[in-house]
């Protein structure tokens, strides 16, 4: 084993003696080892420690089905999440100009569906149609009477546009009535069937008449035959004798005859009240599908012109939830065709996000991964942020045109497990479109990866 030498200051260069007489002061070592203590720390700190990626797009909070106007489909906001329910919150527009009747008590109202909430007004009376329509919601038209439902109409209404439809639906209605109260078709019947028994009667009795008269008619020439066959000596009173007996058989015999020809004549009658009857059968059915028709075509008829009336007059609830005004609406205040006046916030429904990104790393997304959302009408300092989950993302990218060029983006749909519920525990308030910022969490990568692989980037960049 090979001896360590000793030191030998005698033999020692000035540069090694003066190192060694300047050896560290206690001070020296302390801060020497605390910055080894502190850098082998950050290398330990910075392997455990995991740093996540993050892709980061804005956000807009609306609905899985995109919120939508009342009258036609909204677009998209480029690089916008938009959260809401799955049910779509509605936006009322006004299709006619005119004056404004409100019917609701105000924001933050109620509403059912088909709900009137306004009405621009017109020359009909809005209760006056609700009623009617009432009416007609409960009136069959295929019902086999009438009777009670044309009670129920009024005869008097104030309609406005709609008064011919209306009373062309009442008159047919009470057409459809009176045809069945009057039994037009069954007195005619009854009177032909009346006349028919009566002639049928004569008939028999004709018959009876003509078989006894066709008995004596036999007599008849049976005698004037025997009159022929008598002496003939006496010719006065031969002569005489068959002239009457001829006489009487031309008279039975020309009676037989006319009886013959009623008989059949009465038989002929018989024969076209049969004919008749028949008739009046196929005319019945047709009059009343005919008025069957026009019950079908005045009630549908009224129907979609109440509907059509509507459409231009009403602002009706589609949906039931939450009324908002969207801008200040008084009384009988003069209103544009096109206005947004109204939105209705769907109740009880589920809400997720959409979210628009650029083609570049959007790769990087997986189904699951964590989002962190930060809204603009919260700030994210003082209420939080809400955290979200991919759902889905698009396969398909779409063009999107910004200011410079235009861009590649996918559509990520992102799920909202606690809803609007914050990481400070707070509930916020829910909007229809509300924007935000989302970061989307794709890994979690040790701060000493990061810090290697930006120095890696530097040199070959």
């Amino acid at each position: 084993m090979k001896k360590l030498k000793r030191y030998d200051p005698e033999n020692s260069s000035p540069e090694i003696i003066d190192i060694i007489e300047r050896m560290p002061t206690s001070f020296g070592r302390m801060v020497s080892l605390t910055i080894i203590v502190f850098t082998v720390f950050i290398l330990v700190f910075g392997w455990i420690v995991k740093y996540p990626d993050t892709v980061t797009g804005a956000i807009n909070i609306s609905s899985d089905t995109p919120f939508f106007r009342e009258t036609k489909s909204p677009s998209g906001v480029t690089g916008a999440i938009n959260i809401s329910s799955d049910t779509p919150a509605v936006k009322l527009t006004a299709n006619a100009v005119g004056n404004i009747s409100l019917l609701t008590s105000g924001t933050r109202h109620y509403v059912n569906r088909d709900d009137y909430v306004a009405i621009i007004q017109n020359s009909a009376t809005c209760d006056d149609v609700v009623k009617i329509k009432r009416l007609l919601a409960a009136f069959d038209p295929d019902a086999p009477d009438f009777s009670d439902a044309v009670n129920r109409f009024p005869n008097r209404v104030f309609l406005g546009e709609l008064n011919i439809k209306y009373y062309a639906f009442l008159s047919a209605l009470k057409n459809r009535v009176d045809h069945y109260r009057d039994n037009v078709y069954e007195r005619q019947r009854a009177s032909i069937r009346d006349n028919t028994r009566g002639m049928e009667s004569v008939c028999k009795e004709t018959e009876k008449v003509l078989d006894i008269m066709s008995r004596k008619l036999a007599i008849t020439r049976k005698w004037n035959d025997k009159y022929r066959s008598l002496n003939k000596d006496n010719v006065a009173t031969y002569e005489y004798e068959l002239d009457i007996s001829h006489k009487d058989l031309l008279t039975m015999e020309q009676e037989e005859a006319i009886m013959r020809k009623d008989l059949a004549s009465l038989r002929m009658q018989i024969s076209e009240n049969n004919n008749l009857l028949a008739r009046l059968d196929v005319e019945q059915n047709e009059k009343e599908r005919q008025l069957h028709l026009d019950i079908l075509t005045s009630y549908h008829d009224l129907c979609d012109n109440i509907t059509a009336w509507e459409q231009r007059y009403v602002l009706k609830a589609p949906v039931e939830g939450k009324l908002e005004y969207l801008k200040f609406i008084a009384d009988n205040q003069y209103i544009q065709a096109g206005e947004e006046l109204f939105g209705i916030i769907p109740q009880k429904s589920k809400m997720v996000g959409q979210m628009l990104l650029p083609s570049s790393g959007a790769g990087k997304i997986n189904i699951g991964d964590k989002v962190t959302i930060k809204l603009d009408d919260y700030p994210y300092m003082e209420y939080g942020s809400v955290e979200g989950i991919v759902k889905n993302i698009s396969l398909i990218p779409q063009a999107r045109q910004t200011e410079k060029n235009p861009i590649n983006t996918y559509m990520v749909v992102v799920e909202l497990p606690r809803e609007l519920t914050t990481n400070y525990s707070q509930k916020l308030q829910f909007k229809p479109n509300i924007s935000g910022t989302a970061d989307i969490i794709v890994n979690k990568r040790r701060l000493i990866e990061r810090l290697f692989d930006n120095l890696r980037y530097s040199i070959y960049d």
